[in-house]
C-alpha cells in the first residue's frame, strides 16, 4: 500500500515528505468531489440535508459512489477542512486499493454496513496519503508535537497523533540507544 502511496505521489510531483492536497488528487483521477449542500438541486431534501449537516452531523463524513465506471465523492462540508481532507483521502484509499461495490451501504436496520478489512485498508491509505512514513519519521527525529504536524500536513492534532506514534517511539528509541537526535517526547499540543 505504501508504494500505491508513493506512485501517486510522484505522479502529483510530490515527494515522500511533501503535504498532499486530496482533492487535487482526486482531480487527477478525474474524480469530482461534490458537498451534499450541491445535491440539493438533484433530489437530496431539506431534510436530509439538514439532519447530515446540522442534527446528526457526525452520522455521515463521506462517500465514494460509483456511476458506471465512473467515480464520484460526496463529502459533508459541515466538518472542518482538515476532517474533509482526511475524510477525502480515506475514500481515495477505497479508489486506489479498488474495493469492490459488491456490499449495501445501509442495512434493512438503516444502520451502516461496512467491510472490516477494508476501512481499515482505506484508513492505513489515508494516513500515508496525508502523513506518509518518511514525513513522519523526520518529524519524529526532529521532536515536532502534534500542533505543528496539523498544520504542516492540513489535518486535525488527532490525525497527526495517530500518524507520528509509532515513529516517536522509534525516534526516541534510538535518541536512548545512540544519543542523537531531539526528544520526541511532545506528543500533546
Amino acid at each position: 500500500m505504501r508504494e500505491v502511496v508513493l506512485e501517486e505521489r510522484a505522479e502529483l510531483g510530490l515527494s515522500p515528505t511533501d503535504p498532499l492536497d486530496p482533492y487535487a488528487l482526486a482531480d487527477a483521477h478525474g474524480i469530482p468531489v461534490y458537498g451534499i449542500g450541491d445535491l440539493l438541486d438533484h433530489g437530496v431534501s431539506p431534510e436530509a440535508f439538514g439532519h447530515f449537516t446540522l442534527g446528526d452531523a457526525a452520522a455521515w463524513s463521506a462517500a465514494l459512489v460509483p456511476l458506471g465506471t465512473a467515480r464520484l465523492i460526496v463529502e459533508n462540508e459541515s466538518h472542518s477542512l482538515a476532517r474533509r481532507r482526511s475524510n477525502i483521502a480515506h475514500e481515495l484509499g477505497h479508489f486506489l486499493l479498488e474495493h469492490p461495490f459488491d456490499r449495501v451501504i445501509l442495512g434493512e436496520d438503516h444502520k451502516r454496513q461496512f467491510d472490516e478489512k477494508q476501512e481499515n485498508e482505506a484508513k492505513f491509505m489515508a494516513g500515508e496519503l496525508l502523513i506518509p512514513l518518511a514525513a513522519a519519521a523526520r518529524m519524529a527525529f526532529d521532536g515536532w508535537d502534534n500542533t505543528r504536524v496539523a498544520e504542516a500536513y492540513g489535518v486535525s492534532k488527532q490525525f497527526a497523533q495517530m500518524q507520528m506514534k509509532g515513529q516517536r517511539v522509534r525516534a526516541q528509541r534510538a535518541e536512548l540507544k545512540y544519543g542523537f537526535g531531539k526528544s520526541a517526547t511532545a506528543t500533546s499540543n
